[in-house]
């Protein structure tokens, strides 16, 4: 699983927020990484700041805006998050959906800051659409499986063959989320040409999280 991307969520959720999102980046820096295994936690707006403390955990934001610092009220800006020490970003997620003009020019800023963006996707059209942008990954996430119990890699195998088709012309790695769950999920990702997965709750509502994660990444 050389170069494998595993990009935890931790959305809003109550069990990943606040003191628990503390505690959670506390236990997963415990976490022994086989070979090959990339370690990334997207973690809530109010909790950026924790990047400060987990130096040695790779701390992404769900969200990122395109506009410099400055007056943008409300807006997330790159160079804040450089400086805390967050090193990428979600972007255009399902629940957070942007425009193509915010998104082409928060990808195009991003690469000239050196800021991982992931884009995520809802159909190999938009993955057509925005690969030539050259984002650092696009997630391909079908809303309707998300936080559900059915893999996208189990019930839409097809799709994400395409999508993986289409953004290697373009040199770009896909991510598969969805209804992630387990190390199988991971396998058949894989399997079909993707670089990673995307995950939320099968890990931070899982019950054990550290378990569960170390389950998925471990042969």
């Amino acid at each position: 699983m050389e170069g494998t991307l595993v990009l935890t969520n931790f959305k809003n959720y109550p069990q990943s927020t606040l003191l628990n999102a503390e505690t959670l980046l506390s236990q997963f820096a415990g976490i022994k990484k086989p070979a090959g295994i990339r370690l990334v936690y997207s973690v809530s707006p109010i909790d950026l700041g924790l990047a400060r403390m987990f130096r040695d955990l790779e701390l992404f934001a769900q969200h990122v805006d395109h506009d410099d610092p400055g007056a943008s009220t409300g807006k997330i800006t790159m160079e804040g998050l450089i400086d805390l020490g967050v090193t990428g970003s979600l972007l255009n997620h399902s629940e957070n959906r942007i425009g193509s003009y915010a998104i082409e020019q928060t990808v195009v800023k991003s690469k000239r800051l050196g800021f991982e963006a992931v884009l995520c996707v809802e159909s190999a059209e938009e993955a057509e659409k925005y690969a030539t942008l050259k984002p650092s990954y696009i997630a391909y996430e079908p809303p309707e499986l998300i936080g559900g119990d059915v893999s996208v890699s189990t019930s839409k195998p097809e799709i994400v063959s395409d999508v993986v088709s289409i953004c290697e012309k373009h040199d770009v790695p896909v991510l598969v989320g969805a209804g992630v769950k387990n190390r199988n999920d991971l396998v058949k990702s894989l399997e079909l040409g993707a670089r990673g997965i995307l995950i939320a709750s099968g890990i931070v509502k899982s019950g054990d999280p550290v378990t569960s994660l170390t389950s998925l990444i471990s042969s």
